[in-house]
């Protein structure tokens, strides 16, 4: 009898972990439209990463705060809350592609809105160049 009780606890345990496992796993997915996949940053280096801060600061720190860290003085109250990119995984998680995708076209269900009419092609490559700029500053 005691054994069963184990292997029942045992079995409860290990149900009770991997649905903790599959709940709390972060959602990776890259769903970019062809139009977007594939992408490469083609801009690097001092020049992009400075005209990206400046851009980033102009027109992204309103909601992703002025140190990127999500605590932008328009934040408050947004659900879900603009993106930490100084402390969350999001950079290291997705892909240039997708990046550019979202910056070009906003995220439906957020306050992230499209900026294709307000930047240029160049200047939200830019943006990303800054924005993997901080990913790089904090190893």
């Amino acid at each position: 009898m005691r054994s069963r009780a184990l292997v029942l606890a045992a079995t409860a345990a290990a149900a009770a972990i991997l649905t903790w496992r599959l709940v709390s796993a972060p959602d990776v997915r890259e769903d970019v439209p062809p139009e977007f996949a594939g992408r490469r940053n083609p801009l690097a280096g001092p020049e992009a990463i400075a005209a990206g801060d400046r851009l980033f600061h102009a027109n992204c720190a309103t909601c992703h705060g002025e140190q990127a860290d999500g605590r932008g003085p328009a934040a408050a109250g947004l659900i879900p809350p603009p993106t930490d990119f100084r402390g969350g995984p999001v950079l290291a998680q997705h892909s240039d592609a997708y990046l550019f995708y979202r910056v070009t076209t906003g995220k439906p269900g957020t306050a992230m809105p499209s900026f294709h009419g307000a930047l240029g092609d160049s200047e939200r490559w830019q943006v990303i160049a800054y924005l993997r700029s901080l990913a790089t500053a904090a190893r």
